[in-house]
């Protein structure tokens, strides 16, 4: 426990101080349902009083239901707002696009989705990386990024006329990756977990009383049917975290194992990803990381 509120205490401290370095009123996040978001309204909370805080659900017809439950249920103490986005879309003709017809039972869209994905090979967010999609995954990839880029801005809006700053939920993990989506979830004011590995972020979340059931579902974007984390990166964040500290500290470099290679790739063809992260908080410094170094010098050797 003792462990665990050191890595609390420092989130909270500096997220005080970003907070009154941008001259703000107040905050704005989007709550997905999702372990980050809620532990960083959790954060928050220690921060700002509530009525200073303002929690939006943004969900459109394909987003899971029992995730939109999870998120009222963690902003059931606010006066949040909820606004689907599904009109948006619609008129901006995606659905028609990529044929995801209403009227499909969830769990037959989403165990369609997973097959497609699994048939398309574990390596897919690498050739997402290395530009080497085919020309359906490519609409995929468009039809899910639009959404997120869409409630970026309406997030931003709700911020900008009570002057208020957007928090992001980006961790680490993400970032490192480059698993987020440029001018949508990848740009905040501040992002507080941007120093935490998603297995950090689990570690905080039951200290935090983050319920139970959001602790425990698989990590999702929500943003196709059946689409998990895990699926999307093709292996799971205690080997993707592992793997990342192991670049962090200098550990096996030279290592032949696939998964390293995997992720080490990954984390190199990511750069350019990164540069794209925005926050206007001051963790937005991008110098080259010691990871991007360390990962530099391995490739350069091999």
């Amino acid at each position: 426990m003792k462990n665990i509120l050191k890595m609390v205490n420092p989130l909270v401290i500096n997220l005080k101080t970003e907070l009154e370095i941008l001259k703000k009123d107040g905050a704005v996040i989007g709550i997905s349902g999702g372990i980050d978001s809620a532990v960083t309204l959790k954060l928050l909370e220690q921060c700002l009083p509530k009525d200073k805080i303002l929690p939006m659900i943004l969900p459109e017809r394909d987003s899971d239901p029992k995730r939109i439950c999870m998120a009222k249920k963690i902003c059931r103490d606010y006066d949040f707002k909820k606004i689907s986005i599904t009109s948006i879309l619609r008129k901006l003709g995606i659905y028609h696009d990529f044929k995801n017809y209403f009227f499909i039972p969830r769990r037959i869209k989403e165990k369609y989705s997973r097959e497609r994905f699994r048939q398309s090979g574990k390596d897919i967010y690498l050739r997402f990386l290395n530009s080497k999609l085919d020309p359906d995954l490519l609409k995929a990839l468009g039809y899910l990024r639009i959404k997120n880029r869409i409630r970026m801005a309406i997030i931003y809006h709700h911020a900008e006329i009570r002057n208020y700053a957007v928090v992001g939920t980006i961790n680490k993990t993400e970032y490192l990756l480059g698993f987020f989506v440029p001018f949508g979830d990848g740009v905040a004011d501040i992002m507080p977990l941007l120093n935490l590995y998603k297995t950090d972020v689990y570690k905080i979340a039951r200290e935090l009383e983050v319920p139970e059931e959001i602790i425990n579902q698989a990590p999702s974007p929500d943003l196709i049917p059946g689409l998990s984390d895990e699926l999307i990166l093709g292996m799971n964040y205690q080997n993707i975290d592992r793997i990342l500290d192991q670049i962090e500290q200098n550990k096996s470099l030279n290592t032949t194992s696939n998964e390293f290679r995997y992720i080490a790739e990954i984390f190199e063809r990511a750069k350019r990803l990164r540069a794209f992260l925005f926050t206007a908080s001051r963790s937005a410094a991008h110098k080259k990381t010691k990871q991007e170094v360390l990962v530099e010098q391995s490739f350069n050797r091999n």
